[in-house]
């Protein structure tokens, strides 16, 4: 785990009229904007979530994205509401945050950020699942993770943070054809207020449409090879 921190102590606030406003410090990986890769972020939130599956039809989309694909976010902790700012607060309890990215070629590399505020999210908690487009699935466990900005604070009588946290995952192992890429992560008690997200994607090569049809000749060729 590397760490790169800044401490301060503040003055009281109400945590859920705190914004950052986006990344004090952001883990921007090498290859954002490279050819086969994807963007997406959300710097503020529409839908507070919850787990009465009726909110699974509503969730928060990107704010902003550039690439192949798409990624949506959820909150499936009850409890929660939208702050002023745009923030999902877990008012209620800790919140429990889904973001599913759906790739249009095999999924090489994962980078995601966090941006925080209020009680401290379950940093070691966070994983990755993944499906491939076979069938196949699995689960990377969070196995270290880079503390971008960490800012102490007194929100209104309890000690809470400010935080950009960020976590890469190399993909490029599994063998099946990693089309959804989930991260799930949450907290450990109410008042934590998530402020930003953003999540980039390096998938491998799309075959131009040419290769495609050629590929597919040379397989009815192999297939004809084969019944003969």
């Amino acid at each position: 785990m590397k760490i790169k921190c800044a401490l301060a102590v503040l003055a009281a606030f109400s945590v859920s009229s705190i914004a950052m406003g986006d990344f004090t410090v952001e883990d921007i990986p090498t290859w954002r904007g490279d050819a086969n890769t994807s963007h997406f972020e959300w710097q503020s939130f529409e839908h507070a979530g919850g787990s009465d599956p009726v909110n699974f039809a509503f969730p928060n989309m990107p704010t902003s994205s550039s690439g192949a694909g798409s990624a949506v976010l959820y909150n499936f902790a009850d409890g929660a509401m939208i702050a002023g700012d745009g923030n999902i607060y877990g008012f209620g309890g800790p919140l429990d945050i889904h973001t599913y990215a759906y790739t249009a070629a095999d999924a090489q590399d994962a980078v995601i950020n966090i941006s925080m505020a209020g009680s401290p999210m379950n940093y070691e908690g966070l994983y990755l699942a993944w499906n491939g487009a076979d069938g196949e699935s699995g689960l990377i466990a969070n196995d270290g993770f880079a503390m971008n900005y960490l800012e102490e604070a007194d929100f209104g009588g309890f000690p809470g943070v400010f935080a950009n946290v960020s976590y890469s995952f190399d993909l490029s192992a599994i063998e099946a054809d990693v089309r959804e890429v989930g991260i799930i992560f949450g907290g450990f008690a109410p008042h934590m207020s998530l402020d930003a997200v953003s999540l980039d994607i390096r998938t491998a090569a799309i075959p131009a449409p040419g290769v495609l049809a050629l590929l597919g000749i040379a397989g009815a060729a192999r297939r004809r090879r084969r019944r003969n």
